[in-house]
């Protein structure tokens, strides 16, 4: 019990230290963009340039999920377009367009249900990345939010307090 509170004081203090996000910045876009990133550091860079055509695959992942594509489709039409080396934009467009994902799969030859299956591990591997990177950077966040702060969390001789010679 006593380990519990304190994980959840550690978030508390640790949420509260965090920056402002910056303008626009909602905390589902965040929770994207941390997706797109574990998703990205998971994934071949070979594929990830194949299938997006593009240098900054993070950036092309998260904005196809703004754009309103759910993560688990998102992976699947991943793998239907490294598989079919069709772009990820030609797959996203039909599905834009109202074709349904078991008819992307079909003219693929992609086993739409194995897919799922498939992707519904991987998503659990990424999202356990997504929050060790959230981690991380509230860490550093906070590291650097407190240095900043005279006696904001710094210890050691410097620290210390002078006495007043009178």
């Amino acid at each position: 019990m006593l380990k519990l509170a304190f994980m959840f004081l550690l978030a508390a203090v640790s949420a509260a230290a965090q920056p402002a996000p910056p303008a626009g910045d909602t905390p589902r876009r965040r929770d994207e963009e941390l997706f797109a990133k574990a998703f990205v550091l998971e994934t071949s860079t070979a594929a990830l340039y194949e299938v997006f055509g593009s240098t900054d695959p993070a950036s092309a992942a998260a904005s196809y999920m703004r754009q309103g594509v759910y993560r688990r489709e998102f992976l699947v039409l991943f793998a239907i377009a490294r598989d079919s080396r069709t772009p990820f934009k030609t797959l996203a467009g039909e599905r834009d367009k109202g074709v349904a994902l078991r008819e992307i799969a079909r003219k693929r030859g992609a086993d739409l249900m194995r897919l799922f299956r498939d992707s519904g591990e991987f998503q659990k591997k990424i999202e356990a990345g997504a929050a060790l990177i959230a981690v991380s950077s509230a860490a550093a966040a906070t590291d650097i939010s407190t240095a900043a702060v005279p006696g904001g969390g710094l210890s050691g001789p410097d620290k210390r307090p002078v006495p007043d010679k009178k």
